[in-house]
């Protein structure tokens, strides 16, 4: 049996509840059509795996097991609005040497599982709504909401997440996780 799979990370209960404050901000400078990701579903991506069969998933948990996992610390602090994939998210400006180590790892192994492999650069971020085509406010009123936002994740755990397709939409399950440090 095939799941789509992701590696990521989740924000605090406090986290998710200021993401959430943030969306309400946000909805007013977004086109009408901008969808607010669910709160249950915010994580920060390290590797998308897409379609895993369970033998890669075998393969894969094994090779988890195995990897250094450092901790590390994420300051997400700017607003950004990617078109072509519409979509609005809290991102980071800088990068802390053991994620970037981290994103390499797991897009290695994901490669060598013959898995997805991300045409971007890693780019560490929270996506805070869908269908994000473009700002409709002034910008000086949305650059001084991002003086006033930034989120710092220092996560503890790394996460397997299944995305499921519901009649709802989209959900993400935890299915396996590791401890960093």
């Amino acid at each position: 049996m095939q799941q789509r799979l992701f590696l990521g990370f989740a924000p605090t209960a406090a986290q998710r509840a200021r993401l959430s404050d943030l969306q309400q901000q946000l909805l007013c400078h977004l086109n009408p059509e901008a969808k607010a990701v669910s709160v249950n579903n915010m994580h920060l991506t390290l590797c998308f795996l897409g379609q895993v069969d369970d033998d890669q998933r075998i393969s894969l948990l094994d090779a988890l097991d195995r990897l250094a996992k450092p901790r590390f610390s994420v300051r997400l602090n700017q607003f950004d609005l990617w078109p072509n994939a519409q979509v609005c998210c809290l991102k980071a400006d800088e990068v802390d040497p053991p994620l970037t180590q981290l994103a390499k790892q797991t897009q290695a192994i994901a490669g060598r599982l013959q898995l997805h492999s991300s045409e971007h650069h890693f780019c560490p971020h929270i996506s805070l709504f869908r269908k994000a085509k473009q700002w409709t406010r002034d910008e000086p009123a949305l650059l001084q909401l991002k003086e006033m936002n930034t989120l710092t994740l220092t996560p503890e755990h790394l996460y397997l997440y299944h995305s499921k397709s519901t009649s709802t939409g989209v959900e993400y399950h935890i299915l396996d996780s590791w401890t960093l440090g």
